[in-house]
């Protein structure tokens, strides 16, 4: 509507400066000037009325625009007639014809052709009365002509204006349609992307157990069977919440109504999820408020919108929340249902994005993103509204109105085996029966200690029947819980996903890579997102390897093993006590650091013999197991081992540099014993501190 009143503004101001052309041309041709100031009125309504009146001016917008240019219409009839006729109108018949063209500016082409109808009824009932006009004695030949010139000038500017802007149109047009079909074909990949990510997951699981049912049936086919079941469900579910949002859009779902206690089924399904917000230690509650709530609905509809915002609900709030569902009937004769939690909450700018298919406000925990954008949809099948409020840290709430009505046949609610088998349909199943060993990191073995990373209990289970022979497995169902035991036991290797509640992996490789107690511990991301773009983000934050789901156990196990020998050739750079040769590699920063300041404490501490592991520990601000695992990782040694390494070395420097009795070096490298000090030189380097003195001296 913007470009319409832009448009009167041009128009009327060129007319105001045509009507004072006409003064200072044409003084005497009052009639010329008169028309020039009523058009200029007339056009000027269009510039002013929308300031005073914006919303009533834009309904009825069209309606002025046709009764301005009919007038217009008129009264360049009008002047034509006063003048003498179309021959000593000095090019006004022209002028009406610039009218037409302005009024393709509007929407429907009707409207323009009606203009053009009565400019063109007016031109043929003046050829019709010309020859019983008189032409007035101040229209002479010579102003009949400079007025022509005049109009035709003008006449010819605005044809350009309007030529270049309809042109300037058409490419914005056009630019806009370009832009369109980009962002079109951008949510097509988007929507592909998204789908692949979801379908890798259970595919994964689907390939995992297929494999291991094959090679071991005996131990396998109960459980990979279930598993089986279950991940095709989640795919089956996935594909109606598609099949469905594309009929609703469509506008090919039917509804199902009749007349039923709304309240009573909204609780059985409250009562089917409750033993899901009892997993997370979440507080359910239900509070019917509807005086009475036997109205018409569609159940199966009412139950899936009830089903997705609650389940969203318990997946986004944190153990130990509150998530509240209440009914009640308002005063606009509205059903309302409310959902709310205490989670914690979208952040304002993400909240008109959530009904969007596939928009995922917290990018941190699975799911598909249809459910929000299918809810919409049902609601709106329902005639109804849904609107969400939110605040940072305190909560997120939902609220559903359909209108109430009470004109279908009353009918009996759903048995509750009913509703759990729809409801079966809509979410996909939790395992009950998955159980995990306990950590191994205090066990005897000396198989590498490998950390596990992974919400999906399934995909855990599928890792540990391949991956328990080769290590000893940790595992952590979320960054959080994967970056705490990563600190605090240091395992020689991680295995994580990405999208993970809590922490995702992401940040969590963040915070290993820039610890110094865990920099060292090669990382493999594996996960869902196979795009480019998500693999090289991972690789630049300083994942060591990054694995596409689904994928193949044989290849997993052997980038495990290809990043454990890159571990070992690290030892090969750190174990030599003699110390190690500066370098480039940003990688090796913090190593560098670690095993720089552990030989600078060593050698300030070397002559006093009581100092040990412990303190070291206190000095590196570590706990014994993050000191002793970071540091044998590097060195393939003990701290106690190569402290006393390093002693022996020390000792050695000074027999062959210094005139030191061989006691006052042992006392000056921490021994105490001189006896047990020759014996451990001699084992180190096969000569005694005596005997090799003698050879340098000899």
């Amino acid at each position: 509507m913007k470009i319409y009143w832009i448009a009167s503004v041009a128009v009327t101001l060129m007319i105001a400066m045509l009507t004072l052309t006409y003064h200072l041309i044409f003084p005497q041709l009052r009639i010329i000037i008169y028309y020039g100031l009523i058009l200029t009125v007339i056009f000027s309504q269009g510039v002013i009325y929308p300031i005073i009146f914006p919303r009533r001016y834009w309904k009825i917008n069209t309606t002025f625009m046709l009764i301005d240019q009919s007038l217009v219409s008129i009264i360049t009839f009008i002047c034509i007639l006063k003048l003498g006729g179309i021959p000593y109108s000095g090019g006004l018949a022209i002028v009406g014809l610039a009218m037409v063209f302005f009024s393709l500016n509007l929407k429907k082409k009707a409207h323009s052709l009606a203009i053009f109808f009565v400019y063109i009824f007016t031109i043929i009932l003046a050829g019709v009365l010309h020859p019983y006009l008189t032409v007035p004695p101040e229209m002479t030949e010579a102003v009949n002509i400079s007025l022509f010139v005049v109009n035709l000038l003008w006449i010819s500017g605005f044809a350009l204006v309007f030529v270049l802007s309809f042109i300037s149109l058409r490419v914005r047009v056009e630019q806009m349609e370009a832009d369109h079909l980009k962002e079109l074909e951008q949510a097509k990949t988007r929507l592909f992307t998204n789908m692949t990510h979801e379908f890798r997951t259970p595919l994964t699981i689907i390939s995992g157990m297929t494999d291991l049912i094959r090679n071991d049936p005996e131990k396998w086919l109960e459980d990979g069977c279930e598993k089986i079941d279950r991940n095709s469900d989640i795919l089956l579910n996935l594909v109606n919440r598609m099949l469905d949002l594309a009929k609703l859009e469509s506008g090919s779902m039917p509804l199902k109504m009749s007349r039923s206690d709304i309240d009573a089924e909204i609780h059985n399904i409250v009562e089917l999820l409750r033993s899901a917000a009892e997993r997370k230690k979440i507080t359910l509650t239900f509070s019917a408020g509807a005086t009475d709530p036997v109205i018409d609905h569609d159940p199966e509809k009412t139950d899936q919108i009830v089903t997705n915002l609650l389940s969203n609900a318990i997946k986004f709030t944190q153990e130990n929340g509150i998530v509240k569902v209440s009914t009640q009937i308002s005063s606009g004769n509205e059903y309302e249902i409310r959902v709310s939690d205490n989670g914690p909450g979208i952040p304002g700018n993400k909240i008109p994005n959530i009904f969007d298919r596939f928009y995922r406000a917290d990018d941190t925990i699975q799911g598909s993103g249809l459910g929000l954008a299918l809810t919409r949809e049902l609601v709106r099948l329902l005639n109804g509204t849904i609107t969400v409020k939110s605040i940072i840290g305190k909560g997120t709430e939902f609220t559903v109105q359909i209108p109430v009505t009470r004109n279908e046949p009353l009918k009996t609610i759903k048995d509750t085996s009913d509703i759990r088998n729809m409801k079966g349909k809509m979410i996909a199943p939790v395992s009950t029966k998955t159980r995990f060993p306990a950590d191994q990191s205090s066990s005897g073995t000396r198989k590498p200690l490998l950390l596990i990373v992974e919400d999906n209990t399934d995909v855990v289970a599928f890792l540990l029947s391949f991956l328990e022979k080769e290590y000893q497995i940790i595992i952590a169902l979320n960054g959080k819980e994967g970056l705490d035991k990563a600190v605090g036991v240091v395992p020689d290797i991680i295995i994580s996903d990405i999208m993970m509640p809590v922490m995702d992996g992401i940040e969590m490789l963040d915070r290993i890579k820039n610890d110094l107690r865990t920099s060292h511990i090669p990382l493999i991301l594996l996960t869902a997102r196979a795009d480019q773009k998500s693999r090289i983000e991972g690789l630049k934050r300083g994942a060591d390897a990054y694995v596409a789901k689904p994928f193949n156990r044989e290849e997993l196990l052997i980038q495990t093993k290809n990043l454990l020998n890159t571990s070992r050739r690290l030892q090969e750079r750190y174990s030599s006590t003699a110390g190690f040769p500066e370098s480039d590699n940003q990688d090796l920063i913090y190593e560098d650091l670690f095993m720089q300041n552990i030989r600078k404490i060593m050698l300030d501490h070397i002559s006093d013999e009581s100092f040990d592991t412990r303190k070291l520990c206190r000095e590196m601000t570590m706990s014994r197991t993050q000191l002793y695992r970071k540091f044998r990782s590097l060195t393939n040694t003990g701290v106690g081992e190569y402290f006393r390494s390093v002693r022996l070395h020390e000792a050695k420097t000074l027999i062959l540099n210094s005139k030191l009795t061989i006691s006052e070096i042992a006392y000056k490298t921490g021994f105490r014993n001189v006896s047990h000090f020759s014996r451990t030189f001699a084992k180190e380097f096969g000569a005694s501190p005596s005997s090799l003195r003698t050879q340098e001296s000899a």
